[in-house]
């Protein structure tokens, strides 16, 4: 499987090369174009129970789609619904926890399943469900504004509205910033504290600045 992100980090899509028998995986509403020859199949995301939670709790859809190859090769494109940037990462080893979202597709080798995230995760705004991904193969990510990597060596503290994905050896606790008062009124709210020693992604934007910004510009 080859494959080539375009157009980052501002508009950023992926075109996927398929050869014969090769598929992926990609969340519904996501493809841009594909080729001809290529068959697409509906199927529940991780099951019934996985895919229901995915749903009510991490506002995903219940369905993957996955594109396969039948004869020569093709190739098929993704793009998130939000401007952005879009990342590739090797699964191999460690797994990784995706916020809501962030999910744009994957080898098939990839295995996908919902995670409860604690009740932490609802104060940092990821949500009380997140993905969590395994095995072996390309893994793609998307998220609203430029995506940066960083190496936690020890402890990262990071704007609970700017996570991506992490690598599960890291863990979090959701803590105010300051005292109340600046947690109210800094505009800064809560933080995830990451501690441990693994990858950390970040989003550089957040949908909701953008949101708040259009708000403004609404007539009254």
């Amino acid at each position: 499987m080859k494959h080539s992100i375009k157009h980052k980090p501002s508009y950023a899509m992926v075109d996927i090369e398929l050869a014969p028998g090769e598929s992926i995986q990609a969340e519904a509403g996501v493809m841009v174009y594909m080729s001809e020859d290529i068959q697409v199949n509906s199927v529940l995301g991780g099951g019934f129970i996985s895919a229901l939670l995915r749903k009510v709790f991490g506002g995903e859809s219940l369905f993957f789609n996955i594109f396969s190859a039948r004869q020569a090769p093709v190739s098929v494109g993704f793009a998130p619904d939000l401007a952005g940037d879009i990342i590739q990462l090797d699964m191999s080893e460690t797994p990784v926890v995706i916020q809501r979202g962030s999910y744009l597709c994957s080898e098939t080798s990839v295995v996908l399943k919902t995670r409860f995230g604690g009740w932490k995760s609802i104060f940092s705004r990821e949500g009380v469900f997140l993905l969590e991904a395994g095995g072996k193969g390309n893994l793609f990510l998307s998220a609203y504004g430029s995506i940066m990597e960083i190496d936690v060596l020890d402890e990262y503290i990071l704007d609970s509205g700017h996570m991506v994905a992490f690598e599960k050896s890291l863990d979090f606790t959701v803590t105010k910033t300051g005292g109340w008062k600046s947690t109210v009124f800094s505009g800064e709210g809560l933080t995830m504290n990451f501690k441990g020693r693994g990858k950390l992604w970040i989003q550089t934007r957040v949908p909701r600045g953008f949101i708040s910004w259009l708000i403004r510009l609404l007539p009254i």
